[in-house]
């Protein structure tokens, strides 16, 4: 008898709560096939610099951002690495993330000279790079803590890229509609 009304009241509960979850997994899926844009907009949209879509799924726990493609057809937006906005753009043939000295430093990192022991490849060539740890990484709703990254000088990378370090740690990541999804 008390089997039977524990499981009856444990699928009364399971469905009372299906659209809070409904709600939320379908914002995350859906693109912007939903809004309605004249030509015009989607013209100015292409020419400003999208940030990153949070969404946040709170009955799970899962937390999501969308990066549109930009017309030079990247993903880049506006990650706040410990805490300071930083443009980044999304290099998955990158191992680490790269970030240059200067950011470095707006970011309360300052690796000594003796640090760049390390010799790395880039798109310019050779260079001496700092391994170093990022406290935290945040873009949209989606948050990674202790993340490895190199530090180059200004004139080795002028661009921060969002390399694998920061990507292999998220739940999962996909492009689509010209979108790439995060989720962690």
């Amino acid at each position: 008898m008390f089997k039977n009304l524990f499981l009856i009241s444990c699928a009364v509960l399971a469905v009372s709560g299906l659209p809070y979850y409904a709600q939320d997994i379908s914002a995350y899926l859906s693109t912007e096939a939903g809004t309605a844009e004249t030509a015009p907009q989607r013209v100015a949209a292409s020419v400003q610099p999208a940030a990153a879509k949070p969404q946040a799924h709170y009955a799970t726990g899962v937390r999501a951002a969308s990066i549109p493609l930009s017309k030079e057809g990247h993903f880049t937006a506006d990650f706040h690495i410990n805490g300071r906005a930083v443009r980044g753009l999304v290099d998955t043939g990158a191992t680490f993330v790269a970030i240059n000295r200067s950011t470095a430093r707006t970011i309360g990192l300052a690796p000594a000279n003796s640090d760049f022991r390390h010799e790395v490849r880039t798109a310019n060539g050779l260079a001496n790079a700092a391994l170093v740890r990022i406290d935290r990484i945040e873009v949209g709703s989606v948050t990674v803590h202790d993340v490895e990254a190199f530090v180059l000088d200004d004139q080795a990378l002028s661009a921060t890229l969002i390399g694998m370090s920061f990507m292999s740690k998220l739940h999962s990541y996909r492009v689509a509609n010209n979108r790439l999804e995060l989720v962690n």
